[in-house]
């Protein structure tokens, strides 16, 4: 009952804030609070397959992450602030960056063909396999799928900023070195593979799981 709460308040909470934050950083800082209720989803689940997925939403979210901090530090470090104003124009500055950025939101969103879809499908779908044991898991994935519906709108806003925004005070070329660049890449071929192709990623889930317990 602790954990089915926890969660669900984490969820609500983090999805709740973010959605007045004009602070780029703030707003995956709140976005990280409800991506941590989502993984307790496995954990309240008490079942190998939520274990499972945890593992597996952790592996899809580490490439996001990576590529959204990895976009907001290059963007950031040439404005004045770290207001969502400094994305406006992004697409004009940098069109990888603007695409990177434009995958990472929507696989925070849960956004099918990206690895944040599958990972939050696994954790449902282990949450409502519980149900018929616990009501209280049919009312957690009511809040988890509420929780997706809200965090549509502030990733939008992130989205609607890169390209729609008429803000931009900067529309110098963001140069990119190589490095980053290939770490784009990777990020984004992760994000999309793991969406598209989860299967060899969710046997290793399934076999780590097995040996744990």
């Amino acid at each position: 009952n602790l954990l089915i709460i926890i969660s669900a308040a984490s969820i609500l909470y983090g999805n709740l804030c973010a959605i007045p934050q004009r602070n780029v950083k703030r707003l995956l800082g709140y976005s990280s609070i409800a991506h941590a209720g989502y993984m307790l989803l496995g954990i309240a689940a008490l079942s190998a397959a939520g274990r499972s997925a945890v593992l597996y939403y952790l592996s899809g979210y580490l490439f996001t992450v990576l590529t959204a901090f990895t976009v907001i530090c290059l963007v950031l470090r040439q404005a004045d602030g770290e207001d969502l104003s400094a994305l406006a124009g992004l697409h004009r500055r940098s069109p990888l960056l603007a695409v990177a950025m434009t995958l990472a939101m929507a696989s925070l969103a849960g956004i099918p063909p990206l690895a944040g879809f599958f990972g939050k499908f696994l954790l449902l779908k282990a949450v409502i396999e519980q149900g018929p044991a616990h009501p209280g898991y049919y009312c957690l994935a009511f809040t988890a799928l509420a929780g997706v519906v809200i965090s549509l709108y502030y990733y939008f806003g992130v989205v609607r900023a890169i390209y729609w925004s008429n803000d931009a005070a900067d529309l110098s070329p963001i140069q990119i070195s190589r490095p980053i660049r290939i770490s784009i890449y990777g990020c984004i071929a992760g994000m999309l593979y793991l969406g598209l192709f989860p299967n060899a990623l969710v046997n290793l889930a399934t076999q780590a799981v097995s040996i744990l317990r």
